[in-house]
């Protein structure tokens, strides 16, 4: 390796510092808002929205939609989906009602009819236990409904669609919160279970873990790495 002058390499290392500082205060900056902003805890996501295409599952009248294998915890009380009318009306949506059931566990919310569309929180009872259940949107009304969720692999998970009895493919979307306030920060955790949820336990949370902190700060590392091994190969060049 070239010797540098003393004069480059204190350049090179004042550079590296300063690279670094504002990749700390960039950072902290952008992300501690993320991190710190409390909101509804999320308990579960049996089921998450599309990425990029998003796809609707018309549900007709008096008919039901059922998603099975549907993971309800126990501090699941608030539950969030999308649903609209096929085509914007006076009287808007017809009334859904959500029935979760599970072995010794049954729970109903209620959609009133006339909304124009988009995302419903409705509270629920949340089991005694956490459990593996059934969610159904039952149409109630006289008009067809379309619920939102998707069909993208990578966003698929573990529950089965029967739309009127027949097999659907893909999931509509849904999650559960919980009714108390928490940051992204104290739910690492939580959060990183759910992402193992997802792939059905093929990615453990363990590896989660590991993974995030590589991510997290390896990237800025290596960047910073080749910043500086790159400016000490341009001042031996220009020896």
């Amino acid at each position: 390796m070239p010797r540098h002058p003393s004069w480059r390499l204190d350049l090179a290392t004042s550079c590296l510092v300063l690279m670094v500082v504002l990749i700390v205060v960039g950072a902290l900056i952008f992300w501690r808002p993320f991190l710190t902003r409390t909101s509804q805890r999320i308990s579960e996501i049996p089921a998450p929205s599309a990425l990029f295409v998003l796809s609707e599952f018309p549900v007709p009248p008096h008919q039901q939609a059922c998603m099975k294998s549907v993971t309800v915890t126990s501090d699941s009380r608030l539950a969030t989906f999308q649903l609209r009318p096929p085509k914007p009306t006076p009287t808007g949506g017809p009334p859904v009602e959500l029935i979760l059931s599970g072995a010794g566990y049954r729970a109903t919310a209620f959609v009133p009819g006339g909304y124009p569309g988009g995302s419903v929180t409705l509270p629920i009872r949340p089991p005694q236990h956490d459990l593996i259940g059934t969610a159904c949107f039952v149409n109630l009304g006289a008009t067809k409904v379309l619920l939102d969720g998707t069909t993208e692999a990578r966003t698929i998970s573990r529950p089965t669609v029967e739309i009127g009895g027949r097999l659907a493919p893909g999931d509509i979307a849904l999650f559960f919160q919980s009714n108390r306030s928490v940051s992204v920060l104290t739910e690492l955790g939580v959060l990183f279970g759910h992402a193992s949820n997802l792939t059905d336990g093929l990615i453990p949370v363990w590896l989660i873990w590991l993974i995030a902190p590589l991510v997290a700060f390896g990237v800025p590392i290596a960047l910073i790495l080749a910043f500086y091994s790159a400016l000490l190969e341009d001042f031996g060049e220009a020896r």
